[in-house]
């Protein structure tokens, strides 16, 4: 017997051997035919066989169609990078060509008056001048003649105090009411000692006024007196010879450079929330009573203070309680 089907070629010459060959090798022509005539083959599946030796790689395909253009994205956030550090400083640039001629400035302040220059050369006797109208009576006892002078009232004092000035007349001050609304809006100096034109007494429903008295709030008392609560208000009408003009400076208790000081004090007026017409003045900052303590509550003066808005703050302070001086020269 063959061991297998053929060991080696040697036993295909073994007549035992041969046969089995043919005998071995004829089933497998038979199947051969059948597959190519497309028999179908009803036979015993064999065992899988082994695994082949992997293939070589194929050829390098060729490159694909191009895809389809994406979708845009959104647009990123924009980044804050970090502050870089500051460069060194560049060469200084070339001069620039000369500018053109600027705007003609503001005139500036006007200056102090200079000193008094020396006396010119008298000049030739001019010609007669024609008769001038008779100019208005002059005040008795207070006046000389040749003498100019300017007036003005210190108000909240019996008698004026500046030593080189006289006192018209002393009175006491009076105004509108403080809750009508209407009267005069100027405050009067009124004399001791009225004189009577045509009079009816009793009331006819005419103009009002009212004597004057201190008022504060919230115990605030700015002058030197501090019991003026609810007084009258006394003042004194000055007349300052050699004199040219006078004013009234709000605001500040010192006149300018080239000014004299008459007297100074504290701004007042009627209360910001009473109807009666009033005007600010100066009351003395040595102002004294008169009268009586009497609460009548007709003519009021109250201390006068800054409110912020329109008024510019600084250099004014809301609340704060206004000086004043009565300036002449």
């Amino acid at each position: 017997m063959c061991k297998s089907l053929v060991d080696s070629p040697v036993d295909l010459l073994n007549p035992v051997c041969f046969f089995c060959v043919r005998l071995s090798i004829r089933p497998h022509l038979a199947m051969e035919r059948e597959l190519s005539q497309g028999i179908a083959i009803d036979r015993p599946q064999g065992l899988p066989g082994r695994d082949g030796v992997p293939g070589r790689d194929g050829k390098q395909g060729n490159p694909g169609i191009p895809g389809r253009r994406g979708l845009k994205g959104t647009k990123g956030k924009v980044g804050r990078g970090m502050k870089g550090k500051a460069g060194s400083p560049g060469f200084p640039g070339k001069e620039g060509p000369r500018g053109g001629l600027g705007v003609k400035g503001n005139a500036g302040d006007k200056g102090e008056a200079g000193a008094k220059g020396d006396a010119g050369e008298k000049g030739n006797k001019g010609d007669v001048g024609l008769k001038g109208e008779m100019g208005m009576p002059g005040i008795a006892d207070y006046r000389v003649s040749g003498i100019s002078g300017v007036t003005y009232v210190q108000w909240g004092r019996k008698r004026c105090s500046a030593s080189d000035v006289q006192t018209v007349y002393s009175g006491v001050a009076a105004g509108s009411g403080y809750s009508k609304g209407g009267g005069g809006a100027n405050t009067q100096c009124l004399p001791l000692d009225p004189t009577w034109g045509y009079y009816r007494d009793g009331n006819q429903g005419a103009s009002y006024i009212y004597g004057t008295e201190y008022q504060f709030e919230h115990g605030i008392y700015p002058f030197s007196n501090k019991g003026l609560f609810q007084y009258d208000v006394p003042c004194a009408l000055c007349f300052a010879s050699n004199k040219n003009t006078q004013f009234m400076l709000p605001a500040k208790n010192i006149c300018p450079s080239g000014w004299s000081r008459a007297y100074y004090g504290y701004l007042m007026a009627e209360r910001h929330t009473h109807s009666g017409r009033s005007m600010y003045v100066c009351v003395d900052y040595y102002a004294e009573p008169t009268g009586s303590h009497s609460n009548h509550n007709g003519n009021l003066f109250y201390p006068v203070e800054a409110q912020c808005g329109s008024l510019p703050c600084l250099p004014y302070v809301a609340g704060r309680e206004l000086t004043c001086a009565v300036c002449t020269r």
